[in-house]
């Protein structure tokens, strides 16, 4: 047997067949004919899925980044098909250990047996469209960008049976504390819907939330059935109450109880003044925040595992106890995940106060206004203009204003790389090296390996992903209260980020004044605009008041939308800008990017975007550090402290971001050594 063949893990392929045929011999002596129809049903799509996977397997090597990393979605699909068999291997030999013991039921294994028969169809046909695309893709580009194709895979990916691997089969690629944390959130998602559109009282919610909770804990098969009808029909308003529930009270004093405890952990509100930054020697004006919402200041989360010199100017006076300890000369800027339309600062706090700790510098996370309310620029807008102020007050922060690092998770990375972006453009400082994990860089419905293999994600399967890109290019929104036009192309988008940064900020006091008095009028406008945002913007999640509407609504994408062709014409136009696309950007954009620090994941549907982009950084002579982890899922970050491997992933980050501070690991400090007498 080659090495390579052994590697795929498609050897097994032959192990199982046996087992499996001796079950077929078995059975079909005990006159028990649906068991056994299930085991030969089982075998015949076996072997068709091992020709197609033993096809993508041979040519799955073109696509990687380099020998080194192995990885592409093509890879990610072999993974599957390698753990499916594994998985399936483990099941068979169970029941030939069992089934001559008088205790056997075959029963109780007739529905596992049924539903691997369902998934090997589902892989198979997964495995056939990998190969359409594979054949039509140009050179070892891993997107199609014929628009035709896309069409085609969004019929067939909402054709895509996705009970198997909602059930008896979630998360089956994943580590095991990792797929323990997976059926929690499948639970909370079943039960989440039935209250959502429940318009009872806040005793007989709580009530069928319990019994719903312990409903769909004890019946798989239910929450299956439930999650997969949830993931076709669920609008933009569930998916973002449902990803927002870590947003509750008591889920942030969780976070303050099992993640490290920090000196500094403070919601800031980062005043509204004129900026300028250094643009060729000049001086260039900052412009507000002003796409879609009322101009606002921008509030983020400051955390720093000591007190430092200038952090009173946010974070409030330190604890007389304290000692303030001198700026660092490094600071992160970290821009939280959430698909664009979820998710603040705090939810992410579970492993930022890890991340504060481990790193020993300030770190501020900020949060970003979300789509729909508030789609593309907006976010954008607001990231740069906290950047501005950074550079601007490093000392409010307690940092000296030396080195900088941006980055985040999912779509975070994506807005860390279009800020250094619209920096390198506008010809101002840019941050000094990038940090971005498993994050969409191609917002363009263009077909990828890893895209299609998200029809099998409970985390984020392709309909949810769907639909974050059209709240976050922005292709419904209407204009805003002052009347400020909403683009509907990628030119004028550019040209919103290119010129916008041109104009002169809107006048918030005389220069003159002292700072009390434009900090005064930075409240009244924060009081005025924050109200008109509650009250015109924002709907409060209120699942136990029965104020929600129902969780159902139509897709853009559905077939019975005969509006859906010219939506994806306009999201692909929106969507070829740089700023929303990093790897769309021209050569001459990502040849000024400083280093940049990757980390994607074999099992992530945005696996296939960190690799398209460290290979055109790599062709273009730019740093990259480019890391790839296995059985870990998209947004594993947020599960760090339930998981040991999500943990260890996490340090994997943190030794990232020191490389990206040339940073040997740093001694504790000893404030007892410190502290002058």
């Amino acid at each position: 047997m080659e090495e390579n063949e052994r590697r795929s893990g498609l050897y097994l392929i032959g192990i199982l067949q046996q087992t499996l045929q001796n079950n077929i011999d078995y059975f079909a002596c005990t006159c028990q004919d649906d068991f056994t129809q299930n085991f030969v049903e089982l075998l015949g799509a076996l072997g068709e899925l091992e020709k197609i996977a033993s096809q993508i397997h041979g040519f799955a090597f073109k696509y990687d980044y380099d020998v080194r990393i192995p990885a592409n979605g093509y890879r990610t699909y072999c993974l599957l098909v390698e753990r499916f068999v594994s998985n399936t291997l483990d099941l068979s030999r169970q029941i030939v250990e069992k089934r001559d013991s008088m205790f056997f039921r075959a029963g109780k294994f007739a529905k596992d047996v049924e539903v691997r028969v369902v998934a090997c169809k589902e892989l198979r046909k997964a495995g056939a469209m990998l190969l359409t695309l594979a054949a039509k893709s140009e050179g070892n580009n891993l997107f199609i960008s014929d628009p035709a194709e896309f069409k085609s895979l969004l019929k067939d990916s909402t054709s895509f049976d996705k009970r198997p691997f909602l059930g008896r089969m979630l998360g089956y690629p994943l580590c095991e504390s990792l797929q323990n944390c997976l059926s929690a959130v499948s639970i909370a998602m079943a039960t989440f819907s039935e209250q959502y559109k429940n318009e009872s009282s806040v005793v007989a919610s709580f009530a069928a939330s319990l019994f719903n909770s312990t409903k769909y804990g004890m019946d798989i098969d239910d929450r299956a059935e439930r999650n997969a009808t949830i993931i076709k029909n669920g609008g933009i308003d569930f998916l973002k109450s449902f990803w927002t529930l870590n947003e509750m009270p008591i889920t942030k004093r969780i976070s303050g109880w099992i993640s490290p405890s920090l000196e500094v952990c403070e919601n800031v509100t980062l005043p509204l003044v004129p900026l300028k930054l250094e643009r060729r020697g000049e001086a260039l004006d900052v412009p507000y925040p002003s796409s879609h919402l009322p101009t606002q200041p921008v509030k983020a989360l400051l955390l720093s595992h000591v007190w430092r010199q200038g952090q009173d100017a946010l974070a409030g006076t330190p604890p007389a106890s304290a000692y303030e300890y001198p700026p660092t000369s490094t600071m992160f800027l970290h821009l939280h995940g959430g698909g664009f339309i979820a998710q603040s600062p705090e939810s992410h706090e579970i492993y930022l106060r890890g991340w504060a700790s481990e790193l020993q510098m300030p770190l501020m996370s900020i949060d970003y206004s979300l789509a729909p309310e508030a789609p593309f620029p907006r976010a954008l807008e607001e990231v740069f203009y906290a950047y501005a102020w950074l550079i601007n007050n490093p000392y409010a922060v307690g940092w000296s204003g030396e080195k900088i690092v941006v980055g985040g998770d999912s779509c975070g990375g994506n807005l860390a790389i279009a800020l250094a972006l619209k920096c390198i453009h506008l010809e101002v400082r840019p941050p000094d090296a990038l940090f971005s994990a498993y994050s969409p860089l191609n917002l363009r419905l263009s077909p990828a390996p890893s895209r299609l293999l998200c029809c099998m994600d409970p985390l984020l399967p392709f309909e949810f992903l769907l639909l974050c890109v059209h709240s976050y290019v922005g292709v419904d929104v209407k204009p805003n209260d002052s009347g400020s036009p909403v683009k509907v192309s990628s030119q004028n988008l550019e040209i919103r980020i290119d010129n916008g940064i041109n104009e002169d900020p809107q006048p918030v006091g005389d220069s003159g004044q002292e700072k009390d008095t434009i900090q005064g009028i930075t409240d009244a406008v924060y009081d005025t605009t924050a109200k008109l945002y509650q009250d015109h913007f924002v709907r409060p999640l209120e699942m136990f008041t029965g104020t929600n509407q129902a969780w159902q609504s139509s897709h853009w994408f559905s077939p019975e939308n005969p509006n859906a062709q010219e939506i994806i014409d306009r999201i692909d136009d929106l969507a070829a800008s740089p700023f929303i696309s990093p790897l769309l950007a021209d050569d001459q954009l990502l040849s000024r990017l400083p280093p940049t620090y990757l980390l994607g994941l074999h099992l992530d549907p945005s696996l296939d975007d960190m690799v398209s982009f460290a290979k055109r950084l790599g062709r273009l002579g730019r740093f990259v550090e480019f890391v790839v982890l296995d059985r870990l899922p998209h947004g594993f970050l947020n599960f760090v402290p339930f998981s040991t491997e999500a943990a260890e992933a996490s340090k994997v980050c943190c030794d990232m971001l020191r490389d990206a501070f040339a940073l040997v690991p740093p001694n504790p400090i000893n404030p007892l050594e410190e502290v002058p007498l």
